[in-house]
Parts: structure tokens; C-alpha cells; sequence
């Protein structure tokens, strides 16, 4: 896995909710990334009406590209009727074909092995077609299965899943790849017998693939009780086993989550792994915080008391939380900020908190800022939604607030970061029910949260 920051993952599926068009600081006409498509026709984005449109590729590449061409992306090696074994052949044949991205088919071709090795993001469905040659529909709409054929089709498709890993990363040993899993192709037949060994059947091969997709550093999204929640919706043609577009963008938000899951965790791994030399604070030794602490410490943004304390559960101020996330992202102010109460303080630290106001972290409330009022779990979601919407520029929208009792009553903009940060899994509730907005923030939770938001890839 390449290591991404926990923020620009943060944005990665930002992007599969909002209109958003590339980061903020992004130069013009950069890339982001390169993402590169490979499979059967989904990967191609077959619809239902048996045409090739919108797949959960596209809506996986589409959110973002606005204006500026945040990626590159091309499904041009995707193909109907693709098996692992085509996959496989167009690798060792180093085919060359045009370029598919989000405005067609283009004029300009590529080699699978340039596409490859450029590619940061790969995407791979396959395997349907190897097994289903030995499921048989006849036109009344019943089912034979050669079992003996069945079998073998699962056994070569893992064996074949793995010499696709081992081919691409002999290319491109750095690559991302994640494997969108199978579901049930005919959920509208009513013989419940027939629907159990269907089911069963997908749930067997996905296993098969999941176990070879995670060997091998893959991200395998298991999209099969996903389609099989709304398949009216997601599969409406009874006669055509492929997926609405309202189908593939379902597909596309669970992949790239399965994907998110999966760099946090191995962020996190790798952040309290971190060589960095121990933070020279007494209090901190058998704290759970302890290695965010360090690294804090290691990286400038946080430090400690004079008496060689940290005091890791101490509340965080207003006033200190603005600094420290002022610190930690580089934030600059052109001007002073318009606030009565803070002219006491160190020039650095009124320029700290200019710095945040003119970011748009903080508001002007009657020219007073309250320094040393606690920082609240509500207020730190506004500062953090904030400083996203300004990186991303765009404002998150949620499709609903988070389920919250204690969040009912505060302002819509509250409600709104507390279900961000609650969806990207920064921060989570005190209950089941409760977020406690009202509570406090320490200096060992702040740490953290800006260890996890600023870690570099």
C-alpha cells in the first residue's frame, strides 16, 4: 500500500459525495493520481440496457475531474466477455489499445505496460465470466450447473488472480489495487432452491479471490449484499445480469471506502511505528497517547511545560488549539486578526490565530475571541470541517446528519461537522446515541487527531 495521508484520503471520498474538483494548493493542470481500470464489462460499464455508459469506474474517476485534471484515468482495457485469463494474455502480449476515459473513446492509444506502471490507483472485477460458462440458463429460465466445471473455474480463477498481482506488480511494484467482488447475477428468479446455490456460489468465489487479493496486498470490496439490498434498483433488467448506473455509483463510494478502511489502518500502523526519537515529557510514559505525543513533539506542533510536563489530559484551550493547528498547516496571515481580547499574547500567537481566522477556521463574534475558553468536541468538528472545505474548496453536504440525540439542538453548521467528522471516522460518539458535544478536548486526543491529519505519505 502506497501511504497516503490521512487527509487526502479524508478528500478521496469526499470526492465520491461532493462536486468537488481537485485540492485547493493543487498547482493547475497537476494530477493528483493515475487510475487505471481493468476487468469485464463492468469495469467497462455494460448497463442494464446492454450498453456501455457509466460504470462504477467512471464514478470512481468522474468526481475528480471538474475543470482541472485532478487524474488520469482510462477503462480502455476493459472488455465484455473478459475472463482472467484475457486479463492475463493482454499483459504478457504488452497489447496496445485506445484510450477510454470519461469523454469516450479516444484517438490516443497506450500499451497495458505503460498504463500500468504509471498508474497509482488499479481497479480489477474479473472472474464472473470463467465461471458462469459452466452455469447454463435455458430460455424457460431454468438453471444447470456442471459442478465438476464450476469447480474448476473457482480453482482457476485463484490461481489466476494471483499471476495477475505478480504480473502487475512486476511492472508497478507500488500500485494500488482494488478488486470490486462478485454478486448474484439473477436475483429475480423465484426457485429458492436455485436462488441458495447462486448465492452460495458467489460467496464461495468471492472468498477464493478475497484470500488471493489479500496475499498479496490487495483491497478486495465486497459489493455482493450491497447489490442485493435494492436489486430493483441496482439490477432492474430481469433479462441482463449488469448493474444501473445507480448500481455502479453504489459500487464505486463502497470500493473507494473499503479503500479509505484500508489506509487509515495501515497509517495508523505505520505512524505508531515511527522512529522518531521519545518526547522528553515525565507524564507521558504509560499514556495511551504516548506515540502520537512523540511524534507531535517531533514534528514542531506540539510541545510541552516548562516543568517537563505535557499534561496529556489537560483541556485544550481555544487559543492553544488554534495555534497548534496554525503550526501544524503552515497557516499565514496577511493581516491582523479582529479580535479585542488577544493583544496580551505573543506576536506569534496573535499571528497564529489571524492566520486561522483568515483561514475561515473561526468566526469574528463581537471582536472577541475567548482564548482561554475550553475547546469543545462541537467547536474542534467546526474548525476541522472548516479547514477541509477550505483545502477542498467545497462545503460538505451530507445526505443526513448523524444520529445524535444531544446534536439536535445546535445549528445546522455544527451538526453538519460533527456527522463529517463522524462519516470520515475521525472522531466517534460517546454512545451509541450521544456525540456529547459539549465535552472537552485534551491535549493528548488533539495530538492525535493532527498526527493522523499530517502524517506524509
Amino acid at each position: 500500500m502506497k501511504k497516503f495521508s490521512v487527509f487526502a484520503a479524508i478528500l478521496l471520498v469526499l470526492q465520491l459525495v461532493l462536486p468537488i474538483s481537485t485540492i485547493a494548493n493543487a498547482e493547475e493542470d497537476s494530477e493528483l493520481l493515475n487510475y487505471l481500470a481493468l476487468g469485464d464489462s463492468l469495469a467497462a460499464g455494460m448497463n442494464e440496457k446492454g450498453e456501455i455508459g457509466l460504470g462504477y469506474a467512471d464514478f470512481i474517476a468522474k468526481n475528480y475531474m471538474e475543470e482541472q485534471a485532478a487524474i488520469t484515468f482510462n477503462k480502455g482495457f476493459s472488455y465484455p466477455g473478459y475472463t482472467t485469463v484475457d486479463v492475463l494474455n493482454d499483459i504478457e502480449a504488452n497489447v496496445t489499445k485506445p484510450i477510454y476515459d470519461l469523454k469516450g473513446l479516444s484517438q490516443n492509444t497506450v500499451t497495458i505496460h505503460e498504463a500500468i506502471q504509471k498508474a497509482d490507483i488499479i481497479t480489477l472485477s474479473i472472474g464472473a465470466n470463467d465461471v458462469l460458462k459452466n452455469v447454463n440458463r435455458t430460455e424457460s429460465g431454468e438453471f444447470t450447473f456442471d459442478a465438476a466445471g464450476v469447480l474448476k473455474g473457482i480453482q482457476n480463477v485463484a490461481v489466476n488472480y494471483g499471476e495477475i498481482f505478480e504480473s502487475i506488480y512486476a511492472i508497478n511494484p507500488y500500485v494500488d489495487i482494488i478488486v470490486m467482488g462478485l454478486y448474484n447475477p439473477f436475483p429475480h428468479v423465484q426457485d429458492q432452491a436455485i436462488q441458495t446455490q447462486l448465492n452460495t456460489l458467489v460467496t464461495t468465489i468471492n472468498n477464493s479471490i478475497k484470500t488471493v487479493v489479500e496475499k498479496n496486498d490487495g483491497i478486495f470490496s465486497d459489493v455482493a449484499k450491497l447489490i442485493a439490498s435494492d436489486t430493483k434498483a441496482y439490477l432492474p433488467n430481469p433479462a441482463n445480469v449488469h448493474l444501473s448506473e445507480a448500481g455502479y455509483e453504489m459500487v464505486a463510494i463502497t470500493m473507494m471506502n473499503d479503500y479509505l478502511d484500508v489506509i487509515i489502518k495501515e497509517l495508523e500502523e505505520t505512524i505508531v511505528d515511527e522512529d522518531v526519537e521519545e518526547a522528553p515529557f515525565h507524564d507521558i510514559k504509560n499514556h495511551w497517547g504516548k506515540e502520537y505525543i512523540d511524534i507531535a513533539y517531533a514534528y514542531g506542533f506540539m510541545n510541552g511545560y516548562e516543568d517537563g510536563t505535557f499534561k496529556p489530559n489537560t483541556n485544550m484551550t481555544r487559543v492553544q488549539v488554534l495555534s497548534v493547528i496554525s503550526r501544524a498547516f503552515e497557516l499565514t496571515a496577511t493581516k491582523p486578526a479582529p479580535f479585542k481580547d488577544i493583544g496580551h499574547y505573543a506576536q506569534q500567537t496573535q499571528n497564529e490565530i489571524a492566520a486561522a481566522y483568515e483561514a475561515g477556521l473561526v468566526r469574528e463574534n463581537d471582536g472577541y475571541f475567548n482564548p482561554q475558553g475550553n475547546i469543545t468536541r462541537a467547536q474542534l468538528a467546526l474548525i476541522l470541517m472548516r479547514l477541509s472545505n477550505g483545502l477542498v474548496g467545497e462545503e460538505y453536504e451530507p445526505a443526513q446528519f448523524a444520529m445524535f440525540k444531544d446534536i439536535a439542538n445546535y445549528a445546522e453548521e455544527t451538526q453538519v461537522a460533527i456527522t463529517f467528522l463522524y462519516d470520515i471516522g475521525v472522531v466517534q460518539g460517546t454512545s451509541a446515541t450521544t456525540f456529547s458535544p459539549k465535552g472537552n478536548v485534551t491535549r493528548a486526543q488533539l495530538a492525535k487527531i493532527l498526527v493522523l491529519a499530517m502524517s506524509e505519505e
